[in-house]
């Protein structure tokens, strides 16, 4: 089913209640059709939306176009013609209303004065507002669809307090939120010949990366003053988070990884300084038209975080560093 996105939505979740479907794919709705219905379409819906289901359920189709249905859902509803978008809610509330009264199965809905609970157990206030319900409404969708809501107000001044038993055929009921979020990270180790490992994570949307680090740290057993998190773009660092940031600002879409340091938490005045080491390969190039040839570098693969002791922040000091980190000197 393919015309409209919000149609088929409904239809396929109403398809599935098996109570209706097997009502009209025995065609019991022919017996129960009220055509004399004023609030109903005389019977036009239902006929529509049963052959919409005898087609799905037949085995012969693929899919199904329902183009009369759509055709006399707007008919009766002209806010639903033509191909813009809808609310499915509000279009199913239409259809099962239709339904309902099309196949109504009172003909003559009679006055029905309604009693005060005047203190009555519920069960039989209950038994009574829906048993003039079904005196005016009866049909397959009462059957399957209809409920009771109780309802109790207490008056302020007399402290009198009125039950009733109101009718309702859907419910809009708040969707649970949930208060934690899944992330996925690369954790990025000392051990130099280990590769990056990603982890999925757990943490409280509202937490902040300290939160993340915490739980990547049950995962790897490293501590959290030897982490630092940072999100790596295009091969370079993008952006490095401190433990207290708000994890709102790292989207799902963001590359992070978490970097395992050699020692605790670094200061600005401590004894260690983290450098950032981008890895870049060298490209040569030749012209065609003049048959000259250059080079250039670009850069390749996660750029790495390092903690480096003060006193070896020398150039020939660093070069071993790196070369220890990215394990090359086994290879030398």
């Amino acid at each position: 089913m393919n015309t409209l996105c919000f149609s088929p939505c409904f239809v396929q979740c109403l398809s599935n209640t098996p109570p209706l479907t097997e009502y009209f794919l025995q065609s019991a709705y022919l017996e129960e059709l009220n055509f004399t219905n004023p609030l109903g379409m005389k019977g036009e819906i239902a006929e529509a939306y049963a052959d919409v289901i005898k087609q799905m359920w037949s085995g012969r189709h693929y899919s199904v176009v329902p183009r009369l249905f759509k055709t006399k859902v707007g008919h009766f509803a002209s806010q639903f013609l033509g191909y813009q978008q809808h609310d499915s809610q509000e279009l199913l509330s239409f259809l099962l209303d239709g339904l309902h009264e099309d196949l109504n199965r009172v003909k003559n809905k009679e006055y029905i004065e309604l009693r005060d609970a005047d203190g009555r157990p519920d069960q039989e206030v209950a038994e009574e507002a829906w048993n003039n319900h079904r005196r005016r409404n009866n049909s397959v969708i009462v059957d399957t669809f209809h409920g009771l809501f109780k309802s109790t107000l207490v008056c302020p001044e007399c402290r009198k307090v009125s039950v009733t038993f109101d009718p309702f055929c859907y419910l809009s009921v708040p969707l649970p939120v949930s208060k934690d979020r899944v992330m996925e990270v690369f954790f990025v180790s000392l051990d130099p010949v280990a590769k990056p490992v990603q982890h999925r994570l757990v943490v409280p949307k509202a937490g902040k990366v300290f939160d993340l680090c915490s739980a990547l740290s049950e995962m790897t057993n490293v501590s959290v003053n030897q982490m630092v998190v940072a999100d790596v773009f295009n091969h370079r660092f993008y952006k490095i988070y401190h433990a207290d940031e708000s994890l709102s600002c790292i989207l799902d879409r963001d590359d992070i990884f978490v970097y395992e340091l050699s020692s605790g938490s670094v200061e600005e005045e401590g004894d260690e300084v983290v450098l950032a080491l981008y890895l870049r390969e060298r490209s040569h190039y030749r012209d065609s038209g003049s048959g000259s040839s250059s080079c250039g570098t670009s850069l390749f693969g996660h750029p790495l975080l390092m903690a480096v002791p003060r006193v070896k922040c020398s150039r020939n000091a660093l070069y071993h560093l790196f070369l220890q980190r990215l394990a090359w000197d086994r290879a030398v």
